[in-house]
């Protein structure tokens, strides 16, 4: 028996935790009964994303307040004042800012080293 179409949508929440916990696309298509496909496709449009699973708990949080500028958003934040902003990303940001990804979900806006 084959997999078919199954809406995810009521799974959501299990969909995130599975992703936090680092499960596969593939892992969680098979439990369930869909395509790994389908699962990145839904996490895609419903902002779940994978974490590096190495930086996990390097995690610093910040208001933001959001101006318009001529050359569009910009954000203002005290992330600089931060120990993990410090230890972590001051030299990265510095060094190699194409190795950023900025995420943009419905209730927050972070960066995440790609590499």
């Amino acid at each position: 028996m084959g997999t078919r179409r199954v809406a995810l949508k009521p799974h959501a929440a299990k969909i995130r935790r599975w992703v936090d916990e680092g499960r596969g696309d593939d892992w969680i298509a098979q439990e369930l009964n869909t395509t790994s496909s389908s699962v990145q496709s839904f996490r895609s449009r419903n902002s779940i994303y994978r974490r590096d699973p190495v930086r996990r708990g390097q995690v610093s949080e910040h208001p933001v307040v959001i101006e318009l500028s001529d050359d569009g958003l910009l954000l203002r934040t005290d992330v600089s004042d931060s120990d993990v902003f410090s230890r972590e990303w001051r030299s990265f940001v510095n060094g190699a800012p194409e190795d950023l990804q900025l995420v943009i979900t419905q209730d927050r806006i972070y960066l995440e080293k790609t590499h």
